[in-house]
């Protein structure tokens, strides 16, 4: 019973199968508009995150009365602007990178630069995290400024957090 199925089931195939042929110039050009993609999507949450620090920042720094909370909040207003900074002429590029026509080795050295990029950036984002809580350690044991070290140095430990999640999704994701 089970090979008559099998059978059967032979018949209901295409005789004629015409596949389409897939160059390999088409399958480069394919995964540079997909990794461009990759680059495009994160460029947006990194400029999104930047936004949110830049509004929620302003709002906070303005109504809030404690001077730490005021630091914190100028921090982030500053590094969201860097980040949209980023973020914009990452976008901005993403035209002219469309419209080369890579071929293998040259898309294979883009797929590396990206990845060296993120990896470089991971490393950074340990530094910034450590200067955030060496800042907040420090403001401890001064008497003068310690909500200035507090503030900012709360803001730098929680943007290096954010921008090592950040580098590691998209380090790994190419």
């Amino acid at each position: 019973m089970r090979y008559f199925f099998l059978i059967l089931s032979i018949g209901f195939l295409p005789v004629d199968i015409n596949a389409q042929e897939i160059s390999f110039k088409d399958t480069i050009a394919a995964y540079n508009l997909h990794r461009i993609n990759m680059n495009k999507t994160g460029m947006k949450v990194l400029g999104s995150w930047g936004l949110v620090n830049i509004g929620v920042g302003c709002y906070s720094y303005y109504t809030t009365k404690q001077d730490e909370m005021k630091y914190f909040s100028e921090m982030n207003v500053l590094w969201g602007a860097v980040n949209m900074g980023i973020a914009a002429i990452s976008l901005a590029s993403v035209r002219k990178e469309m419209a080369a026509n890579l071929n293998y080795e040259q898309s294979y050295q883009s797929y590396l630069s990206t990845k060296r990029l993120y990896l470089i950036n991971a490393g950074l984002d340990v530094i910034y995290i450590g200067a955030g809580v060496g800042l907040t350690a420090y403001s401890r044991n001064v008497k003068k400024n310690e909500a200035i070290y507090s503030g900012f140095g709360k803001s730098v430990a929680i943007q290096g957090v954010f921008l090592l999640l950040f580098d590691n999704i998209m380090f790994s994701a190419h």
